[in-house]
This record gives structure tokens, sequence and C-alpha cells, in this order.
């Protein structure tokens, strides 16, 4: 296993960067222990897959897996793995299968007519920079909730995510942040039990930084009718 920071030490004086390609997230419960490793992507990728367990147990709590880019941080386009950087990480890449099977299915492109929650007006503050200067994966997380329909966040929790991170995010971008709701009206989420939404966050002027798509399930039953259960008066 490899510790959590890698920073090859080719890179590090080479104007290329890694950069994220798109996140797969499974949820499952709280996190105790983290086992990490990476492995070659394509040609000029590199995945990083995460495991998180109960130490006492052995219960897998969450999966996670990445794919990297390399970005030249002066052109700011991607770029081909050199050699002497395959070369030095190369000894550290593990021949294993993703801990998260990918469905092959595309993020759709979301826009005004298909999508049915927007919020707009979202800025980055300077504490959510990483070092490269780009808004950091978490706060994306949070951008693409920020437009999701209040009752399936009351009644639902988030089970699995995907990204796809398509351009950079910078401290002077103001973004949007669209949701649309697959197979289920948010009015009958007590009969449809596991929820899809779509998501996509674009700068106001329109390019995309991100598509998304989650997963919902139920919370716990008895949670879930104390929420359904609400006074006429207060509704």
């Amino acid at each position: 296993m490899s510790p959590l920071c890698f920073a090859p030490l080719a890179s590090v004086f080479s104007p290329l960067m890694w950069l994220v390609q798109h996140h797969l997230l499974v949820i499952l419960g709280d996190v105790v222990q983290v086992d990490t490793w990476v492995s070659s992507s394509g040609k000029n990728g590199m995945r990083r897959d995460w495991l998180l367990r109960d130490c006492k147990t052995g219960e897998t709590l969450t999966r996670a897996s990445s794919v990297w880019v390399m970005m030249n941080k002066q052109t700011r386009k991607l770029s081909k793995m050199p050699d002497e950087v395959r070369a030095e990480i190369g000894p550290y890449f593990v021949d294993t299968p993703p801990v998260i099977d990918d469905d092959g299915r595309k993020l759709p492109k979301l826009d005004d007519s298909t999508a049915e929650y927007i919020r707009q007006g979202l800025t980055p503050r300077w504490s959510d920079l990483d070092v490269n200067q780009h808004v950091n994966n978490v706060k994306y997380i949070g951008w693409i909730l920020e437009s999701a329909p209040l009752p399936i966040l009351e009644s639902h929790e988030l089970s699995s995510m995907m990204m796809e991170y398509r351009r950079e995010c910078g401290r002077d971008s103001m973004l949007q942040s669209l949701t649309a709701v697959s197979g289920a009206s948010v009015g009958g989420l007590l009969e449809s039990g596991s929820v899809e939404c779509q998501h996509l966050l674009r700068l106001e002027d329109g390019p995309e930084v991100v598509r998304g798509r989650t997963e919902w399930r139920p919370k716990h039953a008895t949670n879930f009718e104390k929420l359904c259960q609400i006074p006429a008066e207060s509704a």
C-alpha cells in the first residue's frame, strides 16, 4: 500500500502536474481504517483506489476510485506522462482491478431546459483553493448538493457519487449548480425508494466544470416516517 500523499520527484522539477479526472464513491458507513494504492490507467493516466474499513471487524465502509491525468502548469493543457515520471512511479503500481466497477454510462449534459433545479452565484473562498490554486474536490461536492432538492436531502442519504472534471475552477470563478432527478418525482419519494440525480457545475458564462451523478437511498425507516408526519398546520 502506498501513502496518501504521492508526489514523484521527477514531477517536482517539471512544469507538469497531476490532475484528477474523475471520482467514483460508494458511501456505506463511518471511516476507521484507510488503505490506498495506485495503478496505471490507460497510456497516460494513473488510478488511485481507496478502501475504508472498520479496523475491528474488517467490514468495508467506503470504497473510492479516481483517475488522474497530467496537466502542464504553464499551458494549462493535458499532457502525456514523461518517461522519467513513468519510470519512477511505475514500480509502485499495483496490478489490480478498480475497487468500484464503472457501469460505463456516460454523464449527460444538463442545461436550462433539462435541469429541474438551478442554484446560481456560487463562488469559492480562499480556503477552498489547493496549492495549485484550484478549487478542492470537497467544495465541488458541496456545490453539487446546493441544487439537490431539499426533500431528497431530508428523506434520503447519499449512497454513491461519480464526478467527471472537465475544466479548471479558480478563485475568481462564479458558478451555477444544476440538478435533474431521474426516474422519480420528488413528490413521490416515499414510494420510489432509491433515487438518482444528474448534476452539472458550470461557469456563469457557460463552460462546464464538472458533470456528476449521485444515487440516494432512503434513510432509516423510522426517521423517514417522522419526516412524513408533519402536522397540517405547520406544512
